[in-house]
């Protein structure tokens, strides 16, 4: 199931619960980039080692510098005082002491890349406590898009994001990698990266065969983790309360957007419907949807919405 049934799946799920029932008859698998199923599958695995298997192959952590465990932490990292909360899909410490941070991101936006910035530093503030000094453990995040964050690179879909001074990485402790996940999926289809044998390809292959519904190769399905992985997101393993869950936080966006905007357009509006506007602006934004969408629920222009952010921050 890909993002676009996901996301049907839901709204007919809004009109009547049973229509699950219809939909596991339609589509064999989960959409396994959904927050809520890639928790599960990922994250509720007693011995994480889905995540393990997939965080190693993404990194190109091998041997002696392979993640052997893992151990989950709390995902939130709460606010203070007049600071955002930051929430990621994953957060651990695997027993070389290094953290690692995985995100999971369904649609791209103007902030995406803040908010990457955001959330390393909310963890970086949380290493360093009182009277010890300032070192840091490696931190790695791993950003696993289902759009395409770099059009200039065509033939690349992993990209290692590093701060560079004079041709060198200026603090290699801090490693970032986003993974374009459709994007490979197209040079697969035109062929391009039929010799690539990485254990990163060959996870992406595996993920293909979820998200398009299609036959498994006998390669994955030779794999012991493979078999796994296409066991465990099955969409007849998740139950109803899930989807309900997914589905209110839809409706809830929208049920906002109505109670606060009769005509669905800011003119005209006194300042605190304005003020309404853009926190739910800031919402949509908070939860990776689209200018496109958030301007149809608001009604506001690109450019107020790109300014709510800073008129909030004030």
């Amino acid at each position: 199931m890909n993002r676009t049934q996901h996301y049907s799946l839901l709204k007919a799920m809004e009109i009547d619960k049973s229509n699950l029932l219809k939909y596991q008859e339609l589509y064999k698998y989960a959409y396994i980039l959904s927050d809520g199923i890639f928790k599960i599958v990922f994250a509720e695995e007693k011995d994480h080692s889905l995540l393990i298997s997939l965080v190693n192959a993404m990194l190109g952590l091998q041997g002696d510098d392979a993640i052997k465990e893992i151990t989950l932490e709390m995902q939130e990292f709460p606010g203070v005082f007049n600071k955002k909360d930051c929430i990621l899909d994953i957060i651990g410490t695997t027993n070389a002491g290094e953290k690692v941070l995985v995100e999971v991101q369904q649609q791209g936006d103007d902030f995406f890349r803040d908010r990457v910035e955001y959330y390393i530093s909310r963890v970086i503030e949380n290493q360093v406590h009182t009277s010890e000094k300032y070192e840091l453990p490696r931190i790695y995040f791993l950003g696993l898009l289902d759009f395409e964050l770099f059009p200039e690179e065509p033939q690349k879909y992993i990209h290692h994001v590093d701060e560079m001074c004079n041709g060198r990485k200026f603090f290699p402790k801090i490693q970032k990698i986003f993974v374009e996940i459709d994007k490979f999926f197209e040079l697969e289809k035109a062929g391009i990266t039929a010799s690539d044998n990485s254990d990163a390809a060959q996870w992406l292959r595996a993920i293909k065969v979820i998200v398009k519904e299609e036959p498994v190769p006998e390669k994955i399905m030779q794999n012991k983790t493979f078999r796994h992985l296409l066991d465990s997101v099955k969409l007849i393993n998740f139950v109803e309360e899930l989807f309900n869950c997914e589905a209110k936080n839809m409706t809830d966006l929208k049920a906002e957007h109505e109670i606060g905007f009769s005509e669905g357009k800011t003119e005209g509006l006194s300042e605190g419907e304005r003020n309404k506007a853009r926190e739910i602006a800031l919402k949509m934004l908070a939860k990776n949807k689209s200018l496109e969408e958030i301007a149809e629920f608001t009604g506001l222009t690109e450019s107020e919405i790109h300014a709510a952010s800073s008129f909030f921050q004030k």
